[in-house]
């Protein structure tokens, strides 16, 4: 797969959780976790296949059906609050990102996060990274419906950018986020850690990078 020059788009779309940070393998032990203390059925692979979806998408698969919005409000956050109590200790940035995102202020690319996360793991993530400052603004998954593989979120992101998706580069760690992308009809750069190459080189992805430091 070909390396992707970066300094030709109009804007960077940036999924958060396995992109701005090394930490999906935190929301596996975290999910596992949840799972095991409601005796839910939940294998590794399922929480990895299904990574990208936003929190709701996992609670309503082990549930069997859709909850009610205080029950998935609750469920949600008691699983969130675990995976925030297991990163915090680790929380660092991946190597190359500064210097990326540096490189696209210096040129006047704008830059958004894109994420399923909630805004709780958001102010986390962002704050405790001192990265809020880099991003014009965030999309959650409190701000549409459908989420990845679905292209909405990624669409929203580039409108509110005042850009077209053709403009956009897409930073995304796993499948449905990238399936997301592309369905947007943005370019994306796919990232090794949630995945390995050989998973995300057969995707649609334009580029696979093991670092950020490769760009």
């Amino acid at each position: 797969m070909k390396k992707l020059d970066v300094t030709g788009f109009g804007a960077f779309l940036f999924d958060m959780d396995g992109v701005l940070a090394d930490n999906c393998g935190y929301h596996v032990v975290a999910w596992l976790e949840f799972a095991k203390r409601h005796a839910f059925d939940l294998t590794e692979k399922q929480v990895i296949d299904w990574m990208g979806a936003p929190g709701s998408y996992y609670i309503e698969q082990m549930l069997g059906r859709k909850p009610g919005p205080e029950e998935l409000k609750r469920l949600a956050e008691e699983k969130e609050a675990v995976y925030r109590e297991i990163y915090a200790p680790h929380m660092a940035l991946p190597a190359g990102l500064r210097a990326l995102l540096d490189g696209a202020h210096a040129r006047g690319v704008p830059c958004a996060v894109v994420t399923g996360g909630p805004v709780s793991n958001v102010d986390f993530l962002l704050d405790g990274l001192a990265l809020r400052q880099d991003f014009a603004f965030v999309v959650d998954a409190s701000q549409y419906e459908r989420g990845k593989p679905a292209p909405d979120c990624y669409l929203q992101g580039a409108a509110r950018l005042g850009v077209s998706p053709a403009e956009c580069l897409v930073f995304e760690d796993a499948v449905n986020g990238i399936q997301a992308g592309r369905a947007a009809g943005m370019r994306v750069v796919a990232i090794t850690g949630t995945n390995p190459r050989a998973v995300l080189e057969a995707t649609e992805a334009d580029c696979v990078i093991d670092s950020f430091t490769e760009l």
